[in-house]
């Protein structure tokens, strides 16, 4: 008998794969489904997810980070649903309050939003006996992991970007965001470009995240990205200044191809071409 599966929905393009795909499969017919807002998710993954669920009868649950502030108590799972789903950044403002400014070097942030509410809410459904499946693709091999009872089908079956993001060319729904502009809206792990690009395409995203680094900064961790040493107001000062913007892979490969399209180029010799 295989055991049940936990598959995790980040909010993606590749994700919502994966999670398709998997419900498809005979041998995963015990699953769970699970999105985990950090409340910074943008309303176009909210939509996304929501839409995915209802087309796709997926069966999605919503959970949320419940952080209890008293010393030594654990985050709880909290059950939401789209129309409930924080959308001001309260479960993460919860975390940060907590345990402080996330960093690179200090992930709480992936740790009590995402994976201690996901697989809290999984052993209380599933038991201890789960496989967690990871929408990580074979074009990713740096990020395959190697912990106990984590698959990662995708990568195995050869599923790259390119392939993923074809197939939802083709589809009559779409996640309605750039892929540099991700699910966390101006998160740390994200490279120096793409949070000046998202900067200088929506300055008021900053808002938040310089409002926590102001409230919950401190000496040892006075800013989220200790990585460059770059405050969030920094970023926005530089995202005012010139510079090269990222741009979706997806759509630069697809104006290269016609750029480069070599049928566009073919021609006949005529008796009145005039060389």
């Amino acid at each position: 008998m295989e055991n049940p599966i936990l598959i995790t929905f980040s909010g993606g393009r590749t994700s919502a794969f994966m999670a398709r795909l998997l419900s498809e499969m005979p041998k995963y017919k015990n699953k769970l489904i699970v999105f985990a807002n950090t409340g910074k998710e943008k309303e176009a993954t909210l939509r996304f997810v929501n839409e995915c669920d209802k087309r796709w009868n997926l069966g999605v649950v919503w959970v949320e980070a419940d952080v209890t502030q008293e010393k030594g108590t654990g985050t709880e799972p909290k059950i939401v649903t789209f129309e409930t789903a924080d959308r001001s950044g309260g479960p993460f403002k919860d975390v940060i309050s907590k345990y402080g400014l996330p960093s690179k070097k200090f992930r709480h942030c992936t740790r009590e939003l995402k994976e201690v509410p996901i697989h809290k809410y999984a052993k209380k459904v599933l038991g201890k006996d789960y496989l967690t499946a990871v929408g990580i693709r074979a074009d990713e091999p740096h990020r395959l992991g190697k912990k106990p009872n984590y698959i990662y089908p995708l990568a195995e079956m050869g599923f790259t970007e390119e392939i993923i993001r074809r197939w939802w060319d083709k589809q009559d729904f779409n996640l309605e965001l750039k892929d540099y502009q991700g699910n966390c809206d101006l998160c740390f792990l994200k490279s120096k470009r793409k949070r000046l690009t998202i900067l200088s395409e929506n300055p008021s995203i900053s808002e938040w995240w310089q409002a926590m680094e102001e409230t919950y900064g401190n000496d040892r961790q006075p800013i989220f990205d200790v990585r460059s040493n770059l405050s969030i107001q920094d970023l926005v000062e530089q995202s005012k200044v010139a510079f090269q913007k990222v741009e979706d892979k997806h759509e630069l490969r697809s104006r290269q191809a016609t750029m480069f399209d070599p049928d566009m180029d073919i021609e006949f010799d005529c008796f009145c071409k005039m060389t």
